[in-house]
């Protein structure tokens, strides 16, 4: 009895290692199928390999270019003197000479009053007022041109000092940060959370195999593939391969091709290694 009972307890305590031992691999191989999620980490604007940059380098010249302009001058309005009328001509009283006839003489305008102006004196009257508005006109006009070349000429000089006048790099960005005199690593954001050394170097890898990348046109959205490579430390990126096919040939090699057209500045921590990147269609 009792070496049955020890061939039971030792049966039973195999049994339950076995089954411990067969947990413990399932643990192991589902550990090793998930991935961690990927960190997602922004990089600056501006060209250049500076990974490690938080902000993007200010659009510029180093250290500024300073120009004090003179103020553009207002144009004055000269002001339009109108001409004064013509004083209309008299008419000269005419003696008349002896009535021959038997009717009474036509009464005589009295010497030293105005007589009406006539026809002619009237017309040019009006054609001296019409010639006036009209030169009038054209000086308001002339002005007026005046002023608005003058406005030019201030918003070119304003914009003008603006790119000559600020601090940065030549090869910055529009509302970047003076504190970045080195470049941006080609990102879109002006300013970056950060990660390790490491961590940017690879964001900045990824990125601009991304960017390589020249998806094949008239390929389904819905195609996976994945690819192996090595970065070795001076940056340099070879034994690309696939681990996971596309099932599309154009694909997979637009995949291997994008490598090809990227370098990368040296690895911060000096060693070389291998990554796997993967390329969805729909992520084009």
């Amino acid at each position: 009895m009792t070496a049955r009972y020890q061939n039971g307890f030792l049966l039973s305590a195999g049994l339950h290692a076995a089954a411990l031992t067969a947990a413990l691999l399932l643990g192991y191989a589902a550990s090793l199928e998930r991935k961690p999620p990927q960190r997602i980490l922004e990089l600056v604007a501006g060209e250049g390999d500076n990974f490690g940059a938080t902000v993007a380098p200010a659009l510029g010249t180093p250290g500024g270019v300073k120009l004090d302009l003179p103020k553009p001058a207002t144009p004055k309005v000269q002001p339009v003197i109108p001409q004064p009328e013509p004083a209309p001509v008299e008419a000269t009283p005419v003696k008349p000479e002896p009535a021959k006839v038997t009717t009474p003489p036509a009464p005589v305008t009295k010497q030293g009053t105005k007589a009406p102006p006539t026809m002619a004196q009237d017309l040019r009257r009006k054609l001296w007022r019409a010639e006036a508005r009209g030169k009038e006109a054209a000086a308001k006009e002339r002005v007026a041109e005046q002023a608005r070349l003058a406005k030019e000429e201030q918003a070119k000089a304003r914009s003008q000092v603006k790119h000559i006048d600020a601090e940065g790099i030549a090869k910055g960005v529009v509302g970047g940060s003076t504190e970045n005199k080195v470049g941006g690593a080609g990102g879109k954001a002006l300013t970056s959370s950060g990660g390790t050394e490491m961590e940017m170097y690879f964001a900045m890898l990824i990125a601009r195999v991304r960017e390589a990348w020249e998806k094949p046109g008239g390929v389904s959205d819905s195609l996976v593939a994945e690819a192996e490579f090595r970065v070795a430390a001076d940056g340099s990126i070879s034994g690309v391969r696939l681990i996971k096919r596309s099932g599309s040939g154009d694909f997979d090699r637009a995949v291997v091709e994008a490598f090809s057209r990227v370098t990368m500045p040296k690895r911060p921590d000096g060693r070389g290694d291998t990554h796997t990147l993967e390329f969805r269609g729909r992520d084009k």
